[in-house]
């Protein structure tokens, strides 16, 4: 099933499986999240089912080491992390055992890139959600360096 991403003013560009015609489509009156709609090609009327993504920026499913650290009055916790996904503005993480991270706590991540320079990313994120040893997090006071770093990333 191909999946697309939906851009902030609501449009997809959707290719179909059949022609390899594309075409742009107004999806605004779907909601926020994940939808599957069937997709009805203007060139040859194939139809095809289309998983719409509508996120805020592109999300790459990655394999990237790292670490954490949680710091709290009188207490410092800090293991080590598989990076999974990753956007410019956020990231999907599994600990090696589980924690007791609540969504709306502070983590300073850290971790190496993938790339031809193997960039190193200190990142302080905001837990968002946590379903057993998965993390998604949103990166908080992201510097002008690190988010240079990881649009080159995506570009690449």
């Amino acid at each position: 099933m191909q999946k697309v991403l939906v851009n902030e003013k609501g449009m997809a560009w959707i290719t179909c499986n059949q022609c390899k015609h594309t075409s742009v489509v107004d999806l605004n009156g779907f909601c926020e999240g994940i939808n599957v709609i069937d997709h009805k090609c203007s060139k040859c009327e194939a139809v095809s089912e289309v998983t719409c993504e509508f996120r805020k920026s592109y999300r790459k499913e990655v394999s990237l080491q790292g670490t954490f650290i949680r710091q709290q009055p009188g207490e410092e916790l800090a293991g080590r992390i598989e990076v999974t996904d990753l956007s410019r503005v956020g990231i999907k993480f599994r600990t090696r055992v589980t924690y007791d991270f609540k969504p709306g706590c502070i983590l300073k991540l850290t971790f190496t890139l993938d790339d031809r320079n193997k960039t190193q990313v200190n990142q302080m994120t905001k837990v968002k959600w946590v379903e057993g040893r998965m993390v998604g997090g949103e990166f908080v006071n992201q510097d002008q360096w690190s988010q240079k770093q990881l649009g080159f990333y995506f570009m690449s």
